[in-house]
């Protein structure tokens, strides 16, 4: 943890800021080891000689295992509330200007920490994504356990392949891949599970309902685990018995454009660069316009983080040891859709493909 948070105040000199107010759980976690249960149960406040975790009675005793490296400050809702402890950091430490994360602050809770601040001759700086550049990249250990969720979700695919069955509903087959995950590891799903047949899977975040899967449609899952604080992110598409025409060739242009994204992206490009990789292919195609969500984001403690690769990412600068998902798609309305996901990580020498899964789409019945 110390290591994080010696690059968080290097950033802060770089912004001109003398502490910050971290108030989102993924970022606490990953600067203290410790969060509460839902944003703004605790904060985080850093500078460049203290650093203190703010929260109540529910998490004290959870907080002093997380976080022994903090001073913790007990807030008690009414008596002595964060905007009091904001204050009295700043206070202890000669501050001035202290930055918040700007998306994530409502305008109440701002009024009410700058009006704390006053009487501590400080003022607030909005600032926007700083530790979450920060959380792009990762540590071996971060790694190996994004690594453990793509496993698990691995074999989750592999479970359900085991049993679809055309007549099986896209909500029962969801359920088969949410139980089997939470029965062999997982901590809870990345995301609620995407499976959509047919003219739903044209819906690239379509919820499961009572539709039945039939022969030689597309089917579309869309799955991830959490495991030990960070999460996985995969996509296939299936057909059950065979395949038609119009789905082989779908598939083969958004597996070629996958397949070109691994091969040939590296360290040192933009997202808009990695995105154009798959993009030109399936444009190439006539596809162009069925195309229109970005190529992939980054995965960590939560499902999407940076980096990300798309067409307005310019400034996205791929770095080593970041996770990104590779996941083109090409969607047709009243027909379907198809996209194919794998979980990679950039390495100096090129991208490991963290993702296992098959990408035989048939699958005999």
């Amino acid at each position: 943890m110390n290591s994080r948070i010696d690059a968080l105040r290097a950033k802060l000199g770089e912004l001109s800021l003398d502490g910050m107010i971290v108030s989102v759980n993924a970022d606490q976690k990953y600067l203290a080891g410790f969060s509460g249960h839902a944003d703004y149960d605790s904060l985080v406040l850093i500078s460049a000689h203290d650093q203190r975790v703010v929260t109540d009675f529910r998490y004290w005793e959870a907080a002093e295992k997380g976080a022994p490296q903090f001073t913790l400050v007990k807030r008690v809702r009414g008596e002595y509330d964060h905007a009091d402890a904001i204050r009295d950091f700043a206070r202890d430490n000669n501050l001035r200007v202290l930055g918040l994360e700007a998306q994530h602050v409502n305008v109440a809770q701002f009024k009410a920490w700058q009006k704390a601040l006053r009487s501590a001759g400080a003022k607030l700086k909005p600032v926007e994504d700083v530790i979450k550049k920060l959380r792009a990249t990762k540590d071996e250990d971060e790694i190996d356990k994004i690594r453990a969720a793509v496993k698990l979700t691995d074999a989750a695919f592999t479970h359900l392949m085991s049993q679809v069955r055309v007549g099986m509903t896209e909500k029962q087959g969801a359920w088969i891949i949410e139980s089997y995950m939470r029965e062999n590891g997982a901590e809870r799903m990345a995301f609620d599970p995407i499976v959509a047949s047919g003219p739903n899977a044209a819906l690239p975040h379509a919820e499961p309902t009572e539709r039945e899967f039939q022969l030689g449609e597309p089917i579309t899952i869309d799955i991830g685990a959490q495991v030990d604080g960070y999460n996985s992110d995969m996509t296939r598409t299936i057909t059950l018995g065979h395949a038609t025409e119009k789905f082989d060739e779908i598939y083969r242009i958004v597996l070629k454009a996958q397949l070109a994204v691994e091969k040939k992206a590296r360290v040192g490009m933009t997202g808009k660069q990695v995105d154009q990789l798959a993009r030109r292919i399936i444009d190439k195609a006539g596809y162009d316009k069925q195309f229109g969500h970005g190529l992939g984001h980054g995965v960590g403690r939560v499902v999407h983080e940076f980096p990300r690769a798309g067409k307005l990412y310019r400034k996205d600068i791929i770095a080593p040891n970041m996770v990104l998902t590779v996941e083109p798609g090409i969607y047709l309305p009243g027909w379907g859709g198809i996209r194919i996901e794998d979980l990679v990580v950039f390495r100096a020498d090129g991208i490991e493909v963290l993702t296992q899964s098959t990408k035989n789409p048939v699958i005999s019945v």
